[in-house]
């Protein structure tokens, strides 16, 4: 998570996650080590190179993208990150229109839980004694859009047909969302800073130059 990055980026490295996959093997032209996602969450502010994504073309997205990780991977003598290390990049069709002429538009866009919307959504086990919504708008501890959030869901709707139809079948577990205790003080500021009415301490101004980071600082 690159809580500084003009893009708002985030980021997970696939084949940690692959043990039983000989990546290189699998993937690409047998040089590939691994694939890094990316997810671009802010189209609308400038990135180093002074443009938001949604007016840069494909390969603008992608260097701007890569400036960016590097602005906040290397440091303090570090260097994660090298140019070396881009084998290829592959940016979602479902972004179509970067380049003009028209509205650049994303088909699949990242979504985000509304302020409120807690109230309005189901729970997985409804007063209608046939009907179980699964799903990751359902009420889970998991309060995003993710596959995590739909598969917490469903434990929790199969977990309610069992009980309903009388099975005596094991439930499934259904484990809560640990939050890290580091962050509870952080946590108690941010709800004594919304009742007064001010802003996150996180909202504030960027900490990045775009010219410092454009000329590599």
């Amino acid at each position: 998570m690159y809580l500084d990055s003009p893009w708002a980026l985030t980021s997970i490295s696939q084949a940690q996650f692959w043990r039983q996959i000989d990546f290189p093997a699998t993937f690409g032209d047998g040089t590939v080590q691994d694939c890094l996602s990316v997810d671009i969450s802010d189209w609308d502010s400038p990135g180093v190179f002074g443009k938001p994504a949604r007016e840069c073309t494909r390969e603008e997205v992608a260097a701007d993208v890569w400036a960016q990780l590097s602005a906040a991977l290397n440091g303090r003598g570090d260097q994660v990150l090298s140019d070396d290390l881009v084998h290829s990049w592959f940016l979602d069709p479902a972004v179509t229109g970067l380049g003009g002429p028209g509205r650049a538009s994303n088909a699949e866009p990242l979504f985000i839980n509304t302020v409120g919307s807690w109230d309005d959504r189901p729970h997985a086990c409804t007063a209608i004694e046939n009907l179980f919504i699964a799903g990751d708008f359902a009420r889970t501890e998991v309060d995003l859009a993710t596959m995590e959030g739909a598969t917490q869901s469903g434990r929790a709707a199969v977990n309610a047909l069992l009980e309903r139809s009388g099975r005596a079948s094991p439930s499934c577990t259904v484990s809560p969302l640990p939050s890290p205790p580091q962050l509870a003080s952080l946590h108690g500021i941010d709800v004594q800073m919304y009742r007064q009415g001010r802003p996150n301490i996180f909202d504030m101004p960027p900490p990045w130059s775009h010219a410092t980071v454009s000329a590599g600082g």
